[in-house]
């Protein structure tokens, strides 16, 4: 245990700062905001709603009782960015099942519309820590499981859950080494964090929305993680228990947990990763994590190993590339299981925050969008993938490489391909996803190139848009208001006929 700790106090003492990125939108970016009346009726709330929207010049959309009151304004609007402020006892696991399906329906292909998050927080207070929040970088790494992604930052620190003292250490000078760590990693974990100098913290294993398991498959000699009312607890084995105080703007990573992410009382782990640990970003599943899970996997793919998106940009193309492999049976994935893991995933924290890796390696491949003006709103639009170095681009496990999905510079329309060298690629209004690797071929290797050529037309916004459900909802009213019509009319005039009629006796 000494020796272990002298290792982490000397990676710690090296660890870099996180700086602080321009919370700014890039180009011509629009920004969504959805939240109940009931919500805005709450002053704090209100204020969290306030703040956002004038940080962003967000539009504020607002329902009764259920999220999919928006959806038509929602489509008319297009957003690139949708944050939906909910207080602790709307965002539930329905809740959130709901807004993973409303994202995908705002137009008419299957696909993920915009980068979205679930603002919430033990108060309002935590919402809008993370509203002023001008963005970090995600340097160090603190992990629960051995997948650490150690390669991929400045320094870090992994531990087993399935064998007992075993870590591996990333010192700042690129050196990774296997070392001693305690049996029981509870107290040493929590010590751990309360550094402040970890950007993101991972597990795995048995969880629930209140528990994290520190072993797997069970507890073994090691403790638990609990939360309750706002506070996250370190319940070591031998029933010593210390609350865990760590502030620094960091991710909670709930990586292969059981319903982890779940809000289901004021004692759940979201909330209290948010309220009392410092978490901008807080990802986890809703429900029954399994081996053929993997929405929440492929999201580090994205973030710093082949791509070098945000956060919440990761999480959106991770839920890019699930829908294409559900659809297309692709060599791999169980099919079966993505149907259910599509809607299974929280993002708490707020959509355009700019959270990136501090990457110390170049990702796998570099991107490149090119778009010329054709005129009259229309553009020809070239997008590429360029390896850096021998790969595989696409599903290669469950915890590891993705198609890669470029998200556009520009909301385009009515696109039409022209050219591509990919097995195929996929365009929708805000993406392309170049579908160029399959498990059982060989790797790309270094400087190869896949692209796709279409030609578009550039969204305008607002757009002109209407459901087909929701014409034949109108249609309905508009038939059950003619029936409540003549039915009212056919009433009055019986009671004409009876008043006009004489009164027998």
């Amino acid at each position: 245990m000494r020796r272990a700790c002298l290792v982490a106090a000397a990676l710690l003492l090296a660890c870099a700062l996180s700086r602080p990125a321009s919370p700014e939108l890039a180009g011509d970016r629009a920004y969504a905001i959805v939240v109940s009346r009931e919500t805005l009726k709450h002053p704090g709330w209100k204020a969290v709603v306030d703040e956002l929207a004038r940080k962003y010049g967000a539009q504020v959309l607002t329902y009764d009782s259920d999220v999919y009151e928006v959806r038509l304004e929602l489509a008319r609007l297009a957003p690139d960015y949708l944050c939906f402020v909910a207080r602790p006892e709307e965002a539930r696991p329905d809740f959130v099942k709901r807004v993973n399906r409303l994202v995908r329906e705002l137009d008419r292909d299957p696909y993920p519309d915009a980068v979205w998050a679930i603002l919430t927080g033990y108060t309002h207070e935590d919402a809008l820590r993370i509203v002023r929040c001008s963005g970090f970088r995600v340097r160090s790494v603190l992990s629960g499981c051995s997948a650490g992604w150690l390669e991929y930052v400045q320094s870090g620190i992994a531990t087993s859950e399935v064998r007992y003292g075993v870590m591996w250490v990333k010192y700042p000078n690129g050196t990774i080494r296997r070392e001693r760590g305690p049996d029981d990693r509870t107290l040493f974990l929590a010590a751990l964090l309360a550094t402040n100098r970890f950007d993101m913290f991972i597990t795995s294993g048995h969880g629930n929305h209140d528990r994290w398991q520190l072993h797997y498959p069970d507890p073994g000699r090691e403790g638990f993680f609990i939360s309750r009312s706002g506070r996250v607890y370190a319940v070591a084995k031998n029933g010593t228990a210390v609350a865990i105080s760590t502030t620094n703007p960091k991710i909670y990573f709930g990586l292969g947990n059981c319903y982890i992410g779940s809000i289901v009382s004021r004692d759940s782990m979201p909330l209290a990763w948010i309220h009392s640990c410092g978490a901008c970003f807080y990802a986890g599943y809703v429900i029954e994590e399994g081996p053929g899970s993997y929405m929440m996997g492929g999201i580090p793919a994205y973030f710093f190993v082949q791509d070098d998106y945000t956060w919440a940009e990761a999480f959106f193309a991770n839920a890019v590339s699930l829908v294409f492999d559900m659809l297309h049976g692709t060599p791999g994935p169980d099919h079966s299981w993505l149907r259910v893991d599509v809607d299974g995933a929280a993002l708490y924290g707020e959509p355009a925050l700019d959270v990136r890796a501090g990457l110390v390696k170049e990702p796998l491949y570099s991107k490149s969008v090119k778009v010329r003006q054709l005129g009259g709103g229309l553009v020809e639009v070239t997008v590429r993938i360029r390896m850096n170095r021998d790969g595989t681009p696409g599903w290669n496990g469950k915890w590891g490489n993705r198609h890669p999905v470029v998200i556009l510079p520009v909301r385009v329309e009515d696109a039409t391909v022209l050219s591509t060298n990919a097995y195929k690629a996929v365009v929708a209004d805000n993406f392309v996803l170049l579908y160029v690797w399959k498990k059982g071929d060989p790797p790309l290797k270094a400087g190869e190139e896949r692209f796709v050529v279409f030609r578009a037309k550039l969204m305008e916004r607002p757009r002109e848009v209407s459901f087909e459900e929701e014409r034949g909802l109108r249609l309905w009213w508009l038939a059950a208001a003619a029936v409540a019509a003549g039915l009212v009319a056919l009433t009055y005039a019986r009671l004409r006929r009876r008043r006009a009629s004489p009164v027998s006796e």
